[in-house]
């Protein structure tokens, strides 16, 4: 888009249509990662329940690099959509440049710290002698990939949050497709084991960083080469990206630390038990992510529109993303819920496995129709630059109402304590969001009041 189509959609067309238009490639976009993130699980049961054990494993190395990809991004993203709607550019394109910059150094960061600490790490996210072998391998790839990641979710970031959600979907399909042909052969043709599944992810990543790195710079938003390095080193700028991003290292850092908890309670149950809540995990995983991907449609739109001052319009982009989020999620959850074993059992044909992933899901997917609300809270309030709120918020499910749900109610419950914490802890969040949410949503119409009245 140019400037001027962006102002007009952002500004005067009906809300709907504009999120719709950001979120279409952005659901197109999650529904292929996730397909990814599905083949990788199914072709990696075909190994047994050790190597789907090890694959959840790693799961929370995983959402560590991601929570550093996201935090750098959202937070890059949330400042770029305000200051188009200010219509400062040239700031805009300053945070963009110290974003793509930090992703990268933290980036390497990452994968140094993880090779140096891998062992540990896997130990304490729940790896037996049996699955450490197994986990090693996989997780490898993971962080030699991990700049590559993070560079893919920023630059995915900051493209949407300049209305280009189809060039960021490019960059994002490309990989994702790279990885589902790539998987099978690394697997069962050259006999790589589970690291093949890794090495697939790898390439599809490197990829997807690379072409959405071609779509950037030949975008509308590029680098001036004649202030680059005066941009790049902004301290401030950087303190302002951490700010607006600090809700998602939040969100992720507690979704890794939960991956930890629940492996280590899960373990005590068996590698059936964890293949089980990794499963289940991947599962939901696939449902969250394109309840997210429909998200990121809203966020350039509440951004953009709040840094024009146009506050109702704000309003009625959350209100629409709920609504049409939840009709999307009930039908979605219904048609899980009366094939659950069925999906389960495409993953892992296993009767141990299917015991303790079977009532976890379903456990799940009435706490899943919660999301709408604690999601366009969360976002709303990042995407505005009301950190503070949103940071809290992101705090509560996978941290404030989780951690101590895990450490207490298998305990007292056993698995069914392990398999019921994480619908409880969405139900509490949901109940804490509510009333941040829906009062700003009304303080949002006063504002706008407020602001035709100073015309």
């Amino acid at each position: 888009m140019e400037n001027k189509s962006l102002e007009q959609r952002m500004e005067t067309e009906p809300v709907h249509r504009v999120i719709l238009s950001l979120a279409a490639p952005t659901v197109l976009s999650m529904l292929v990662i996730s397909a990814y993130s599905i083949v990788d699980t199914f072709f990696v049961t075909r190994l047994g329940s050790r190597a789907t054990g090890a694959v959840g494993i790693t799961f929370a190395l995983v959402a560590w690099i991601q929570a550093v990809g996201y935090t750098v991004g959202m937070g890059a993203g949330s400042l770029v959509s305000r200051l188009l709607g200010k219509k400062e550019k040239e700031q805009a394109e300053q945070i963009a440049n110290s974003a793509i910059m930090s992703g990268l150094l933290l980036g390497l960061i990452s994968l140094g710290a993880g090779l140096i600490f891998l062992t540990p790490l896997l130990k304490l996210s729940g790896a037996t002698t049996e699955l450490l072998p197994y986990a090693r391998e996989y997780a490898l790839f993971v962080l030699l990939s991990a700049p590559f990641t993070i560079e893919t979710l920023v630059l995915g970031t900051l493209l949407r949050a300049q209305g280009r959600a189809k060039a960021s979907m490019a960059g994002m399909v490309t990989g994702g497709i790279l990885d589902i042909i790539l998987t099978p052969v690394f697997l069962f043709v050259l006999n790589l084991g589970v690291k093949g599944a890794a090495l697939a992810a790898f390439i599809g990543q490197t990829v997807a960083a690379m072409v959405l790195g071609g779509c950037f710079w030949h975008g509308r938003m590029k680098l001036n080469r004649k202030k680059q390095s005066k941009n790049f080193f902004k301290i401030k700028d950087y303190g302002s990206i951490i700010k607006n991003g600090l809700p998602s290292l939040c969100r992720q850092g507690f979704a890794s630390a939960a991956a930890v908890l629940l492996n280590r309670q899960a373990v005590g149950y068996g590698d059936a038990a964890v293949a089980a809540m990794s499963v289940d995990g991947r599962l939901f995983m696939v449902f969250f992510s394109l309840f997210i991907g429909y998200g990121q449609g809203f966020q350039p739109v509440a951004g953009f529109n709040y840094g024009a001052r146009k506050y109702r319009r704000v309003q009625q982009a959350c209100l629409f993303t709920m609504a049409a989020s939840f009709c999307f999620l009930s039908v979605i959850l219904t048609v899980c819920w009366f094939n659950a074993e069925t999906l389960i059992r495409l993953f892992r044909d296993d009767p141990e496995v299917t015991a303790v992933a079977l009532p976890a899901f379903r456990f799940q997917c009435f706490a899943m129709l919660l999301q709408p609300v604690i999601v366009a809270g969360n976002m709303l309030f990042q995407s505005i630059g009301k950190s503070g709120r949103a940071t809290f918020l992101a705090c509560c499910r996978q941290g404030v109402f989780f951690i101590p749900l895990i450490l207490t109610l298998p305990r007292a419950f056993g698995l069914l304590g392990v398999e019921i914490c994480q619908p409880i802890a969405d139900v509490l969040t949901f109940f804490v969001t509510v009333p941040f949410l829906f009062p700003f949503l009304r303080q949002l119409v006063r504002m706008d009041e407020a602001e035709a009245a100073e015309v």
